[in-house]
């Protein structure tokens, strides 16, 4: 049986941010980090402990994770690809985890109303994965069934996700949004500051500012 609680997520933050020049998920967004604040999203939406994927940065961000229950893995090797930071997360899979949900952290700004309607989505078909689609890309947070995470595991690094996601067309379910944060990287200064309104260095002096005062 489907249930929220056999969902797992998995934030993916291994990157080395080089075109942004800063690591992304200590970026801030509004009074937390972009990491803290899908921290937040995914505890609102029900769900339980993550799995957070760092990589050369991890020295500077694992001192920031708030939550406790956040299990941290390391990739040695983030230049591998996206896919060998998710293929680390699933191998850390509780046993008791029927899905995972993977969320990279340079997507922070979707809203907990559309994780909770992806989770039901998910929870109540037959679904292998579950991907939000805005207009006619599909996005993230993504939820893959236990069903295919070998296939993930095993797929080679340089062939990425693509070819599995096509295998499973017929058991994949799309949940149509106007969220376009579901499909934007925010990967670039410019980027950024689309997202928020404030150049990177502004909001860090903000951000700082606002620590001091706490």
């Amino acid at each position: 049986m489907r249930t929220l609680d056999s969902i797992t997520p998995i934030i993916l933050a291994a990157g080395d941010s080089k075109r942004m020049g800063y690591p992304k998920a200590l970026l801030p967004f509004g009074n937390r980090t972009f990491l803290a604040h899908i921290l937040e999203t995914i505890r609102n939406a029900g769900l339980v402990a993550p799995v957070i994927v760092l990589g050369r940065s991890a020295g500077v961000i694992e001192p920031t994770v708030e939550d406790p229950s956040a299990a941290i893995r390391i990739n040695p090797d983030p230049d591998r690809g996206q896919l060998s930071s998710i293929q680390i997360g699933l191998s850390s899979l509780p046993s008791a985890a029927q899905a995972a949900m993977i969320w990279p952290v340079d997507q922070p700004a979707v809203s907990e109303e559309l994780v909770g309607r992806l989770t039901q989505v998910f929870i109540h078909s037959e679904c292998e994965m579950a991907f939000p689609k805005y207009r006619d890309k599909r996005g993230h947070p993504a939820i893959l069934h236990r069903s295919v995470i070998q296939e993930f595991l095993d797929a080679p690094l340089q062939e990425g996700p693509k070819k599995i996601i096509l295998k499973h067309l017929h058991a994949v379910t799309e949940l149509p949004t106007d969220e376009s944060a579901v499909a934007q990287d925010i990967d670039t200064p410019s980027e950024y500051e689309s997202l928020t309104g404030e150049s990177i260095q502004t909001a860090l002096a903000r951000f700082k500012a606002l620590r001091a005062c706490q």
